[in-house]
């Protein structure tokens, strides 16, 4: 199984991007981060494509004051796969934005009046830059490529309050749709050893979902592959170091302000916390 990036991608550069558009798209999205407030509407116009949602992706990341420190991947309606020639996206993960665990209760970010969700997903620590000019990795080739596994949370997040009705495309270009991410407790063996890991989210004492690495199309291993190809592909490649968050196990299970969260993962201690609201940045 192959793990190509997405069809249609664009450099910000190409003379078809609009950049002046994109740029003050990019600049509303900021604001609206910045102030940690939520929009009832995506701000201008809704993208069209994958060319122009990375577009507006990169010259958000371009334009926000801390670096890149991981990559969020996630899953794309099954329904809008062929039309948008792809299976997964990715969005940056800021360095102010991830959390070692230390075993005490968790404050969890959310945007208030915006979109908010609690994923439990597998983390990836890069061992070794990836190179810039290669993006057709296969699952069977990211092995030099991990560092270690580890048990954590995405806080999936948005100023769009409406994100996930406007689509992958809105999540694409607002941030990739990732708030935080929270590192928990390593996987002994790696990759090895995910597929007796089963992870359980339960929110406000619920469980709402459970389920595993297979729960990812291809497992973590191919969503790996799409990561460093389509990292090389917006010309941020992959760097020792970075984290890559592989997509939710149990559902995305979207959550308000003062709820609590459990992720409890086959093995390791549970994580606990609850939601707040995010603050603005300084």
């Amino acid at each position: 199984m192959t793990a190509a990036p997405p069809t249609g991608f664009k450099r910000a550069t190409d003379p078809a991007i609009d950049q002046t558009a994109i740029n003050q798209t990019a600049a509303a999205l900021i604001a609206a981060r910045r102030a940690a407030l939520g929009a009832d509407s995506f701000p201008g116009a809704l993208p069209s494509d994958l060319a122009t949602a990375y577009a507006v992706q990169s010259a958000a990341i371009a334009q926000w004051p801390q670096p890149v420190a991981g990559w969020k991947i996630a899953r794309v309606p099954p329904a809008l796969e062929d039309a948008l020639g792809t299976m997964r996206y990715a969005g940056p993960v800021f360095a102010e934005t991830v959390v070692d665990w230390t075993g005490a209760p968790l404050l969890l970010p959310v945007i208030a009046g915006g979109f908010g969700a609690v994923e439990a997903e597998f983390m990836v620590r890069v061992a070794i830059d990836a190179p810039a000019d290669r993006i057709d990795f296969t699952p069977d080739e990211v092995g030099a490529y991990v560092g270690a596994v580890h048990a954590g949370i995405e806080m999936a997040g948005n100023a769009v309050a409406p994100v996930m009705t406007l689509g992958p495309l809105a999540a694409i270009a607002s941030f990739g749709n990732n708030l935080a991410l929270i590192i928990g407790p390593k996987v002994a063996d790696g990759l090895d050893g995910l597929a007796s890991v089963q992870a359980e989210t339960t929110i406000d004492g619920q469980s709402v979902g459970t389920g595993h690495g297979d729960k990812l199309p291809g497992g973590v291993a191919t969503a790996m592959a799409f990561a460093l190809n389509a990292t090389a592909t917006l010309g941020q490649p992959l760097k020792a170091g970075q984290w890559v968050s592989t997509g939710a196990l149990t559902g995305v299970h979207a959550i308000g302000i003062g709820q609590s969260v459990r992720i409890a993962f086959t093995g390791i201690e549970a994580m606990t916390g609850e939601t707040v609201a995010a603050q603005p940045a300084a």
